[in-house]
């Protein structure tokens, strides 16, 4: 078969067309599974602290406890973010025993997207999560 005049060429054409896209695409599933990997790393992390310090007899050994539990999931999960804001609420742990209550924390962190080089892409996305458990009224506290 012998090829004509006006089709040799356009396969480079069809590549220099198609080959950006296709980038572009990767990069934005790449964005995709960063993303949903840290929001299920942080809200582990975030579940984790709670349990830790709803175990503690008192609100500063708990948000203590909170505070390194989620920090030492995030390390073994290796997630990287630019910054990590905690906020833990372990009031509860301070009433006297009997009475009803819960502890709380909230996690924020910054991932970096910057390295994928997407145009259209942001720098940086926001990933927060919180997590509620009650604590056992009947604790030695």
């Amino acid at each position: 078969m012998r090829r004509t005049q006006q089709t040799q060429g356009s396969i480079s054409i069809e590549a220099v067309l198609i080959i950006p896209a296709l980038l572009l695409f990767l990069a934005l599933l790449l964005a995709i599974g960063r993303t949903a990997v840290v929001r299920a790393d942080l809200h582990a992390a975030v579940v984790t602290g709670t349990r830790f310090a709803a175990m503690e007899t008192s609100s500063s050994r708990g948000e203590a406890a909170a505070i390194q539990a989620i920090e030492d999931h995030l390390a073994r999960e290796g997630v990287r973010c630019i910054t990590v804001n905690l906020t833990v609420n372990t009031s509860a742990l301070d009433l006297p025993p009997g009475q009803a209550g819960a502890v709380s924390a909230t996690a924020t962190c910054v991932v970096s997207l910057a390295d994928l080089m997407a145009p259209g892409l942001p720098g940086s996305i926001r990933i927060s999560t919180s997590f509620t458990t009650s604590i056992d009224p009947y604790i030695n506290r």
